[in-house]
């Protein structure tokens, strides 16, 4: 095995798996950065009027977790309702 083609594909292995980390990094700050601004719409009417917006949007990754994240505040307050009953 030659040393120089070796030491190239490790440092190529080591480029990518560095890429990878930061791109999952970016969705991850990305995800929560959306996930605080979505905080607001914790009421039923509120939550539904930005789903009627996000269905608009049709079905793209961004939309399809902008959904799960208001669907996840609705059923918070839930909760929060079934538990000051």
């Amino acid at each position: 095995m030659n040393p120089k083609s070796s030491a190239t594909t490790v440092r190529n292995l080591f480029g990518g798996l560095r890429d990878e980390l930061r791109e999952r990094r970016q969705a991850r700050v990305a995800y929560y950065d959306l996930k605080r601004d979505l905080a607001v719409y914790r009421t039923p009417s509120a939550v539904n009027d930005l789903l009627v917006a996000v269905d608009r949007d049709g079905n793209t990754p961004e939309a399809e977790q902008m959904r799960a994240i208001l669907e996840h505040n609705l059923s918070d307050y839930r909760r929060r309702q079934q538990l000051a009953s």
